[in-house]
C-alpha cells in the first residue's frame, strides 16, 4: 500500500512539473500519442496546438454531460485539453459538403457523424464559411471520427498553443 501511494505522488508531481515546464502528454487517438511542448512561435496552417474548450462555446457543456474529454483541472471548464491541427485560419473560405471540407483550395476527407457511440444526437458547428479575424478552424487529419471543429466549431486563436512533437508515436 506505502509503495503504491509513493508511486502515484511521485507521477503526480512528474507530470505537474513537465506541465509547468511547458509538456503536453497527448493520450488520445486525434493525434499521435506521446510527448509535446510549448512554443512560442506564430500559428500556422498545419501547426499543431493544445487548448481548452471555451466555457462560451455550447459545445462545452454537452461535451462535460457526455464526458467525452474526461475531467481534468487543466482546463477551467474541468475537462482535459485538446490537441489538434490548425487547417484553417482569418481570412480562409472553408466550404462543408456532406463528406468532406474545403479550406480554401485543400479538401479534407471528413464527415461529421450525426451520433455518437451512445446514439446520441451530436450538433454540428460548422458550417461553411470565411474564417473571421482572431478565430482558427481545427481538424485532426489523424483520426476520421475525432472530437473537433466539425462539432465545436471555430475556435479563438487567443485560447491555442503552438505544440511540437517531442517523442510520439502511432
Amino acid at each position: 500500500m506505502r509503495v503504491t501511494l509513493f508511486f502515484v505522488c511521485g507521477v503526480t508531481l512528474l507530470l505537474t512539473t513537465a506541465f509547468h515546464l511547458g509538456y503536453r502528454i497527448n493520450l488520445t487517438h486525434s493525434e499521435p500519442t506521446g510527448l509535446y511542448k510549448l512554443a512560442s512561435a506564430p500559428l500556422a496552417r498545419g501547426d499543431l496546438v493544445a487548448f481548452c474548450l471555451s466555457l462560451e462555446n455550447a459545445y462545452t457543456a454537452i461535451s462535460a454531460e457526455r464526458n467525452y474529454l474526461g475531467t481534468s483541472a487543466l482546463c477551467s471548464s474541468g475537462q482535459k485539453p485538446l490537441l489538434k491541427e490548425v487547417v484553417g485560419l482569418a481570412g480562409d473560405s472553408v466550404t462543408v459538403h456532406s463528406s468532406s471540407i474545403q479550406v480554401n483550395d485543400m479538401l479534407f476527407i471528413l464527415t461529421s457523424r450525426e451520433r455518437d457511440s451512445q446514439g446520441r444526437e451530436l450538433p454540428r458547428k460548422l458550417h461553411s464559411v470565411v474564417i473571421p479575424e482572431s478565430k482558427a478552424l481545427l481538424l485532426s487529419t489523424h483520426h476520421k471520427n475525432s472530437f473537433d471543429s466539425r462539432y465545436f466549431g471555430l475556435v479563438d486563436t487567443s485560447k491555442l498553443r503552438k505544440v511540437i512533437p517531442i517523442f510520439t508515436f502511432n
